[in-house]
């Protein structure tokens, strides 16, 4: 029998209909981020990242957003992971954090810029194996009409 995988779990978690989607938002607490952060630090980063600090609230430009500071210190993050507060399902919250923790990888281990290029689409085949689709940018406009993270 095969281990148990919550990240596999979680990115196969039966999607609510989308008409629940459109009106009634995941909403999650930050508890249940700090783990989904835990889960997606251990199965495909391997523990490499120490957990930043994570703010939940309204953003209108954005999904996620990782901000590096500019002093970097002996141990610890170097980072801080904004994400909004309304999800139309658990995966796309997953796939928004895993997108902002690879950007966390650039900045605390590689110390490297956060960009969208090399260093950031390495991860793309790894996350592609718990189903979670490595973009620079997810849109809902696709997502309700095919409801798969590789065409929206």
């Amino acid at each position: 029998m095969a281990r148990r995988n919550p990240l596999r779990e979680l990115m196969h978690t039966a999607l609510p209909p989308i008409s629940i989607q459109k009106r009634k938002l995941y909403r999650p607490k930050l508890s249940e981020v700090k783990q989904i952060y835990d889960i997606l630090n251990r199965y495909v980063f391997d523990n490499q990242l120490v957990r930043p600090s994570i703010q939940i609230g309204v953003y209108k430009k954005y999904w996620g957003l990782c901000l590096g500071h500019e002093k970097f210190q002996r141990k610890g993050t170097y980072c801080k992971i904004k994400l909004v507060d309304k999800w139309y399902c658990v995966q796309w919250l997953v796939t928004t954090l895993a997108h902002e923790m690879v950007h966390q990888y650039e900045w605390d281990v590689l110390r490297k810029p956060m960009t969208h290029r090399q260093s950031f689409f390495i991860w793309k085949s790894k996350l592609a194996k718990f189903n979670i689709d490595l973009k620079t940018y997810h849109g809902s406009g696709k997502w309700f009409k095919y409801q798969d993270f590789t065409k929206s």
